[in-house]
């Protein structure tokens, strides 16, 4: 069999790209698992991977669920009913702020990347999957974080992930859908260092729905909306709008466009559909996992009319989280012509201007859709027509702040707080949220920075029922405030709050990163002492997130702080890094000019430094999805 190893990393090629999977090659025979799936239902890939590891070596995959309940009671409802929510530990994306990152969607991928790890270390051999180009696109998104995980296990020789059936047979038609599953495939290969060879036939894609996938609130509702032809209308459009739902949270960008598309498509077959009656059936199946940040909700059946130009709407959204910014304003211009009110079309000029001033850079274009807005919404009085005027306000600030207007921008903050200051709904306190902070963030590019952190503080007054996740990000902030204003102690004591706040969630990827920064910020206090054991924690949590880029970092300062010089293995570290290749690059090129004897404090400088704001991307399983020019 011609195999075709395109990634090369130490010990053996982890991850190899086999043309034909019925001549493996030798050794070790792989345990072969059949990725594609019927219906695209996020982790339903992984989840097979992991029922076919478990029936092999249980006690590798149950140790990993041991530990990481929450996230394994996403891949396996119920596994674990005494374990906390995930909801109640990880943020989720925003459809409000067209914001894709998703906490809570890289802790479950990183659950399953590190239960398959073990699963393969343990049974000594490699891990065929059928169907690949069929596999949900958000499993996709696992393999190279499975890949980083792997190539740090030290895993027997044989042990490795062999991709099969990468090309489908069939091109597929070119549908938005289809368009954005090649986009992530291609993303997920070009992170590997892989390139999809010629078609393979003989495989018949769409055969695994996913163990256990009753239990699964995405997998109901998407079998609800596309396999069950003759039930009532009412219902299969309330169907299709929880799964749309569904699958914003679970960055499931093919499943919403799909389950948007199909509610359009039940609209025109349903011209006299009953809204009420929509309504009913949304809060009868509704799992009740529903958040201000994504703005869907038994409510927005008001007419079939709203519903439309939601439809529309959703379908803008996500090709804005794929970064296909022509596309969005394009659905998003679909989207107003369809608006029945000045609400639902201010709501989606909002969309608009937040594409234009927060991704492209349009400014003017911005401004106009949002000017536009506040003229249509003086028409309605309502705490309702209150709170988007307020939504519209914020990007009009942030539109400011991109044209270096701190002033203006302040202004128009204090203005969206004036709107909602003394509403209580659940889309007001959310934007609410979101103005205190960005009023901080104004007074903190002013360099107000005790006022700043005094704003700060008053967000934690906003309500009593903050958790553990809200803190861990609140503290950070306070305490990189804290250091610029002076006191190096202070923001010292708070980043250790912050650090044990990610220790009790059980947060290693936040840990490290903490651990990494608090230890620059010593060395640049001339404390080695206490930087080197702040490099030892980030060492600790690097090995446990099995981060190859934050391990070189911690392991380069534990040296620096030692009065030495890393070693090789450092390089090598970061060399294995899929997910931070460019900075891992620069890394490798201070670590090469330190070794050849060029200044040693560049090398340090080389290290992060903490800032006042702990959200970061996470790219250990972020992807460039951008459509080609």
């Amino acid at each position: 069999m011609a195999v075709n190893t395109l990634v090369e990393l130490p010990r053996d090629a982890v991850v190899v790209l086999a043309d034909d999977p019925s001549s493996p090659p030798a050794g070790p025979a792989p345990v072969v698992v059949d990725a594609g799936t019927r219906l695209p239902v996020a982790f339903s890939s992984l989840r097979a991977v992991i029922a076919a590891l478990a029936g092999l070596v249980p006690d590798a995959v149950d140790e990993v669920a041991r530990r990481r309940r929450p996230e394994w009671n996403w891949l396996f409802p119920g596994t674990f009913p005494d374990a906390p929510l995930l909801a109640d530990l990880a943020g989720t994306p925003s459809e409000r702020r067209l914001h894709a990152e998703s906490e809570q969607v890289f802790r479950v991928l990183d659950t399953a990347a590190e239960a398959i790890a073990a699963g393969l270390v343990a049974t000594g051999r490699p891990l065929l999957l059928r169907g690949t180009a069929h596999a949900d696109i958000v499993s996709l998104r696992a393999l190279p974080r499975l890949v980083e995980r792997l190539t740090l296990s030290e895993p027997p020789a044989g042990v490795r992930v062999e991709l099969a059936d990468v090309t489908p047979a069939e091109p597929g038609p070119a549908t938005l859908a289809a368009d954005i599953r090649r986009r992530t495939l291609a993303s997920v290969l070009d992170r590997l260092g892989l390139t999809a060879p010629a078609a393979s036939a003989g495989y018949v894609p769409g055969t695994v729905p996913g163990p256990a996938a009753g239990d699964v609130a995405e997998h109901r509702q998407l079998t609800e909306a596309f396999e069950a032809p003759d039930v009532e209308p009412e219902r299969a459009v309330a169907a299709a709008l929880l799964a749309v739902r569904s699958c914003f949270f679970s960055a499931n960008y093919e499943g919403a466009v799909l389950a948007a598309e199909l509610l359009l498509e039940r609209l025109d077959a349903a011209p006299a559909l009953d809204v009420a009656e929509v309504a009913e059936h949304f809060a009868a199946l509704d799992p009740g996992d529903g958040t201000p940040a994504i703005g869907i909700y038994a409510e927005v059946a008001e007419s079939p009319a709203h519903l439309r130009a939601l439809a529309i709407r959703c379908v803008g959204v996500v090709r804005a989280l794929v970064q296909d910014l022509e596309g969005a304003r394009e659905e998003f211009t679909r989207a107003l012509a369809e608006a029945p009110d000045p609400v639902s079309e201010a709501r989606i000029l909002l969309l608009r201007a937040l594409l234009a001033v927060k991704r492209s850079g349009t400014l003017p274009e911005g401004i106009a859709d949002i000017e536009h807005g506040l003229t249509r919404l003086a028409e309605v009085k309502s705490p309702v027509s209150a709170v988007e005027q307020a939504w519209l306000r914020n990007v009009r600030a942030l539109a400011h702040v991109r044209a270096k207007e701190a002033g203006p921008a302040m202004r128009e903050e204090k203005l969206a707080v004036g709107l909602i200051s003394k509403l209580h709904s659940a889309d007001a306190t959310h934007l609410k949220i979101n103005l205190i902070s960005n009023i901080s963030v104004l007074q903190e590019m002013g360099k107000k920075y005790e006022l700043a952190s005094a704003t700060w503080d008053h967000f934690a007054k906003i309500s009593s029922e903050w958790g553990d996740s809200f803190f861990k990000h609140h503290h950070y902030r306070a305490a990189g405030l804290s250091y610029l204003a002076g006191d190096a102690e202070q923001a010292l004591a708070g980043f250790d709050a912050v650090y044990d706040l990610a220790s009790k969630l059980d947060d290693h990827f936040h840990q490290q990163i903490v651990a990494t920064e608090v230890g620059g910020l010593l060395l640049d206090l001339g404390e080695p002492a206490r930087a080197a054991e702040w490099y030892a924690r980030a060492e600790a949590a690097a090995s446990v997130m099995q981060d190859p880029y934050y391990l070189a970092l911690a392991t380069t300062g534990r040296a620096i702080a030692a009065g030495g010089a890393p070693g090789p293995v450092v390089r090598e570290l970061a060399s294995r890094s899929l997910a931070f290749r460019p900075e891992a690059a620069k890394l490798i090129a201070a670590l090469d000019a330190a070794a050849a004897g060029g200044d040693p404090s560049a090398l340090a400088a080389a290290l992060p430094r903490p800032t006042t704001k702990l959200n970061r991307p996470f790219r250990l399983i972020a992807l460039d999805l951008a459509p080609s020019a």
